[in-house]
């Protein structure tokens, strides 16, 4: 009878005692001073270094078992540290590998921050170094373009005056609209999905503002952008009429509203990607939504580089205060509206 395959990742239930005390600790500490507290990761980054530290555990347990005796500091070294990346590069390409090493570099610094890692950063940089970039193969899509399709879907399916609109309208108008939205202020899919009305989305007096809190976000930066008065309209429609024609439970706070009348969840936002492919005729995810708004700001504003930083929420800004943090945000989602309504001005002109 064949064995178990052997587990590559070693679950967190088998680690060694002094490997979950330190991990328990560094995601428990809330200290200001720390060099690296974990409860101020944002969660996305607290389950990378998670994994990451499960695998080279689980690494060492199918190549060194006896390592896992001694103390985590100690086993930790630039020998093994070669063969766990020679390991990796059997099944991982380099780009994959050096992210992996520098998860590793980062669990190493938050568990064990007395410790000395520099070596160990020196090696993830140069592994960044030498990996090859693999650049797009297809084609290129700006926010422009995603901007007039999200337009197109709401214009198609918008109800008349004082009319209601059919759930198929709806799923079509809601599409529209978070293209469109994307296309304006481009979020991370998992900040787009949570998104919710009086939480997230809030008006103040004239203007409509999303407003993230910094432990929502990757970066641990607040994210604050004004919606674009181009969407004011659109956005009254899919709060006033649509969004309430969909939900069928009160309580639900979700901006975005599925057919089934709940929260539309984070998976089925690939579901809407997909129908937003076909009408496009390219293949979209979420993700080519940012890579397309730093296309147009590459196209059309190259010397502004910074603002597209802003924009994406790139930039660490934790050491500036909140009103500053809001500037940047703020600022950056305003020029951007400014540069796609000024490609599309002309575009118009051209076919006029």
């Amino acid at each position: 009878m064949r064995g178990a395959k052997p587990r590559l990742h070693l679950p967190y239930d088998r680690w060694p005692a002094a490997d979950r005390l330190l991990w328990e600790q560094a995601m428990a500490s809330d200290d200001p001073f720390a060099d690296a507290a974990g409860a101020r990761l944002a969660k996305a980054s607290q389950h990378n270094y998670l994994f990451g530290w499960r695998r080279y555990l689980g690494f060492l347990m199918l190549h060194d078992p006896d390592a896992l005796e001694a103390a985590p500091n100690k086993r930790l070294t630039i020998e093994r540290v070669r063969l766990f990346v020679d390991h990796l590069a059997e099944t991982n390409l380099p780009q994959s590998v050096a992210c992996q090493v520098g998860a590793l570099y980062q669990v190493a610094r938050i568990m064990m921050p007395g410790g000395d890692w520099s070596w160990l950063r020196a090696v993830k940089t140069r592994l960044h170094r030498a990996a090859p970039v693999y650049p797009p193969t297809g084609p290129v899509i700006t926010s422009v373009q995603l901007l007039e399709l999200g337009l197109l879907l709401m214009e198609g399916s918008k109800p008349a005056p004082g009319a209601s609109i059919s759930i198929e309208h709806g799923v079509q108008y809601r599409d529209g609209l978070m293209l469109a939205f994307l296309a304006l202020i481009p979020l991370r899919r998992k900040n787009l999905a949570a998104l919710e009305a009086g939480r997230h989305l809030i008006l103040e007096g004239d203007c409509w503002f999303v407003i993230i809190p910094g432990e929502e976000a990757k970066t641990g930066t607040p994210i604050e952008f004004a919606v674009p008065d181009l969407l004011n309209s659109y956005l009254a429609i899919y709060l006033d009429v649509v969004r309430p024609r969909m939900l069928r439970h009160p309580a639900c706070t979700a901006l975005w509203v599925s057919d089934k009348g709940g929260a539309l969840v984070y998976g089925a936002i690939g579901q809407v990607f997909r129908r937003l492919s076909h009408r496009l005729g390219v293949w979209i995810t979420p993700h080519d939504v940012r890579d397309a708004a730093a296309t147009t700001w590459a196209i059309s504003a190259p010397g502004h580089i910074g603002v597209a930083r802003d924009l994406l929420a790139h930039a660490d800004l934790r050491t500036t205060t909140r009103h500053y943090n809001r500037a940047r945000g703020i600022e950056a989602s305003r020029a951007y509206a400014h540069v796609i309504a000024e490609i599309r001005r002309i575009k118009q002109n051209r076919t006029s």
